[in-house]
């Protein structure tokens, strides 16, 4: 993943999201609706929409439920029960004040909250960090899940977490004014610049900017932004280890211009260590696949749905590359 320095910069824009436009209208459903539930005295805001087969979505860093908007939540919810979450301290749910909430954790709060659902066997959809999230729930729950969708997931560790960053962020009433002068010093210029790498070659939708200014900033989510950035390289260390283990079919979509997570390092590296695995390649596409192609998440959990029978997954890191 990206290191984090100046406190804020490159972390900001790790799976960073909004709305994201998809076609297909005839394809969806009832407006989502919007749910609040406590897991291990956490408040967890996820939405709903549809019925069938289930698919969950999980944001990347920043993010929110925000990332799957009713457009592309259209495209599955015709034939599919599809939920979205907010991951702790993102968005409307809450995180724990008494304890990290690093990878493990984050992994095992969705697993109780699927139960929670009802949700059994689903197929997980990931984006950046939600795909390390995702990574980690198959090699923790192996026999829980259908298939996976990792959309340019950050699924190996880049040389580490950054410390010094994590010692302050960590250090009362130091930690809330450097996160203070980090809104105050970058601002909406600097974010606007790496949102530009970000989406690049694609544009930055000026809707998305607004939202991500009014809402990455906030004290909340600017303090869960950096800490899940400073934790996950150390996790991702343990996780990986397991990747080869991981026995469900799993499609990885990712950008052949991602400037922000390295198609190379991450998801063709991925593509070698998972046996049932299929890498789709998107030319002219950066790290936003949610937000410039959100047909992908459709077509993925499709090519899963119909391979099931005939096992076309079933090769060794098969790869396609789509224009």
């Amino acid at each position: 993943m990206l290191r984090v320095y100046a406190l804020v910069l490159l972390s900001l824009i790790n799976g960073a999201t909004c709305v994201a436009i998809a076609g297909g209208q005839d394809r969806q459903c009832e407006q989502p609706a919007e749910h609040f539930i406590d897991i291990e005295n956490t408040r967890v805001r996820y939405v709903e929409a549809g019925a069938g087969p289930v698919v969950v979505l999980i944001h990347g860093n920043a993010g929110s439920v925000d990332d799957f908007d009713f457009e592309s939540l259209g495209l599955l919810c015709r034939d599919h029960r599809v939920i979205a979450v907010d991951r702790p301290g993102h968005g409307k749910s809450a995180r724990p004040s008494d304890a990290d909430a690093h990878l493990q954790y984050q992994t095992r709060l969705l697993h109780e909250t699927l139960l929670h659902l009802g949700v059994t066997h689903p197929v997980l959809v990931g984006h950046s960090w939600g795909g390390s999230l995702a990574l980690a729930y198959a090699v923790e729950y192996p026999k829980e899940l259908s298939a996976m969708v990792l959309l340019a997931p950050a699924a190996y560790s880049d040389g580490g977490p950054d410390q010094f960053m994590r010692a302050v962020l960590k250090t009362p009433i130091v930690g809330d004014v450097t996160l203070t002068m980090g809104r105050v010093i970058f601002g909406e210029h600097q974010l606007k610049k790496e949102l530009q790498k970000a989406f690049y070659p694609s544009s930055v939708p000026e809707d998305y900017l607004q939202h991500a200014s009014s809402s990455w900033l906030r004290h909340k989510q600017l303090r869960a932004i950096l800490e899940d950035e400073y934790s996950l390289d150390k996790d991702l260390e343990k996780v990986s280890r397991h990747y080869s283990e991981i026995s469900i079919p799993v499609v990885i979509v990712t950008g052949d211009h991602d400037r922000v997570v390295s198609a190379k390092q991450n998801a063709y590296r991925l593509k070698t260590s998972i046996a049932h695995s299929h890498l789709i390649e998107l030319k002219n596409t950066g790290h936003q696949v949610p937000q410039t192609h959100p047909e992908s998440i459709f077509n993925a959990v499709t090519l899963i749905s119909n391979s099931s029978a005939s096992n076309t997954l079933r090769g060794h890191g098969r790869c396609e590359r789509i224009n």
